[in-house]
């Protein structure tokens, strides 16, 4: 289960040390670097979540998700259902993302949550989790829940900490935030 305040990586060239979370997305980079880059983060100590779909050279298929396996990551990120099934089947735990847009796309990825038996759940924009949460924990209670995008400050992060596990950011100030 993903709990607490999760480092959202964009630059490929931070260097584990300055990542003071135990969990790390890495939201980019390319199929070459990514193994070096994993082990890295590993031999720090840290969880490695990589998002499949912003991976270059990587596709949503079962070979991708199979290599992300060989190379040691912990969870595969994906907005793709198929892609989140075929990291469970090969015992690795995935976080499916959910954009709620609109009323219509909220229900509309409730819907899938709940006809694929989703387990665990990134909500985005992150604001939004403090209203769609109550919605998809009335339905599953156990789900997990990470919050992530425009989450910006302190105040934010408190305000949407009650309703989510988890919050994944990129705002290096929020990482040393206490959960």
């Amino acid at each position: 289960m993903l709990k607490g305040i999760i480092a959202a990586l964009w630059e490929r060239t931070i260097p584990p040390e300055r990542v003071p979370n135990d969990t790390i997305f890495f939201l980019n980079g390319g199929l070459l670097e990514l193994p070096e880059r994993v082990k890295r983060f590993k031999e720090s100590g840290k969880r490695i979540y990589v998002d499949i779909d912003f991976i270059s050279g990587l596709n949503s298929d079962h070979d991708s998700v199979q290599y992300l396996k060989e190379i040691g990551v912990d969870g595969v990120i994906t907005a793709k259902v198929r892609t989140y099934k075929i990291a469970l089947s090969l015992g690795i735990p995935g976080l499916l993302r959910f954009f709620a847009l609109d009323s219509r796309a909220v229900d509309r990825g409730l819907e899938q949550i709940l006809h694929n038996d989703v387990r665990a759940v990134e909500i985005l924009p992150g604001l939004a989790a403090c209203k769609v949460s109550k919605k998809l924990r009335g339905l599953l209670p156990n789900v997990n829940i990470v919050a992530a995008g425009l989450i910006d400050n302190v105040e934010e992060l408190k305000m949407i900490k009650p309703y989510v596990d988890a919050i994944s950011t990129s705002n290096k100030e929020l990482w040393y935030q206490s959960w």
